[in-house]
């Protein structure tokens, strides 16, 4: 399963076991919630907007489909973050068009066969193999056809499921349904372990319409972050105290742990907690310099321990963080002698 998982920092928090641990990294893993605040990247010019969804190619299930979810869900997280924005088909203050280019979405069961036993030589279910692409072109324009914002966007997403870790998604399903003070609901984060190529695909939508708010409106959103654990646990209890500039300073000075694949957690922490301080930081230019710190660490522990697919998720969180501020903060000018 890796060295990284879940557990909720609720009113009482949840722990969940894990197996095939090497090098005594922990057998329990936890997270930390943060609170990631995006300022727009563009200004919206009134308030009323029309959204239009197309496929590239309309007889292209995949394409049709994601079409569809995503003209709802960008109207939907719109008007979430703002609500001053109103619905407006026919005379809106901004059009948003967003075309899909491509799109692919599967969820593959994976068995073995059973070499022993009663059963012997039938085949069991092991998990199921995730994997999608969703890529489209967005543009923004003005009443008059005034242009305002326009980017490429593809969203990737690749996971594995074996049965341990669905037995943890049903119990973190389970336990989301219960009122713990201040916890994310999982309905709210609509990401359950994906069993349909439309499971998968909600997820691909979900994502590339909230890519699409985070352009045009203020975003806030709570994102359940990783930590890695045992030699590294003592140091988790200032991320967990929102401690970061601590957190980051220990994992800095300690000594590297022993193996690169090792080290590579330690490098994912120091990732986590400037990615923190950015959400935190008072103005653009300093969390431009926090979230570009946290793309290098998040690439260190990517390149040292390729195997570990908790370290491939973070470079997508938060290198759109980093494109909003390199429009918003861009670098300094040097000054001319």
């Amino acid at each position: 399963m890796g060295k990284l998982l879940a557990a909720f920092l609720a009113a009482a928090p949840l722990a969940l076991y894990g197996q095939g641990f090497g090098q005594g990294l922990g057998k329990l893993k936890k997270s930390v919630v943060l609170e990631r605040k995006l300022p727009a990247a563009v200004k919206l010019p009134g308030h009323s907007f029309n959204v239009k969804a197309a496929a590239e190619r309309p007889q292209d299930a995949c394409q049709k489909l994601a079409a569809d979810k995503l003209q709802s869900l960008v109207e939907t997280n719109l008007i979430r973050y703002n609500g001053e924005l109103q619905l407006n088909p026919d005379a809106p203050d901004t059009l948003i068009t967003l075309r899909v280019l491509n799109c692919n979405a599967a969820a593959t069961p994976e068995n073995s066969t059973l070499l022993s036993g009663k059963n012997k030589g039938q085949q069991q279910l092991n998990g199921t193999k995730v994997n999608g692409v969703l890529s489209i072109a967005y543009q923004a324009r003005a009443r008059g056809g005034r242009f305002i914002d326009a980017e490429p966007i593809e969203i990737k997403f690749h996971q594995e499921y074996n049965q341990v870790s669905s037995t943890i998604a049903e119990t973190k399903r389970i336990v989301g349904k219960i009122p713990h003070p201040g916890a994310r609901h999982r309905e709210e984060e609509g990401e359950d372990q994906p069993r349909t190529m439309e499971d998968v695909l909600e997820i691909l939508a979900n994502r590339a319409a909230q890519h699409v708010a985070a352009r045009l409106v203020n975003t806030n959103e709570r994102v359940e972050v990783l930590l890695a654990r045992g030699k590294l646990d003592e140091n988790n209890r200032y991320a967990e105290a929102g401690q970061w500039s601590k957190f980051v300073e220990n994992l800095e000075t300690m000594p590297p742990l022993p193996g690169m694949a090792d080290d590579a957690y330690r490098l994912y922490n120091i990732g986590v907690g400037d990615e923190a301080l950015g959400y935190k930081a008072e103005t653009p230019a300093a969390a431009r310099q926090a979230f570009e710190r946290a793309v290098i660490q998040y690439r260190k522990a990517g390149e040292a321990n390729p195997d570990e697919r908790y370290f491939i998720e973070p470079v997508n969180r938060i290198e759109v963080a980093l494109e909003h501020y390199k429009k918003i903060a861009p670098p300094a000018t040097p000054a001319k002698k």
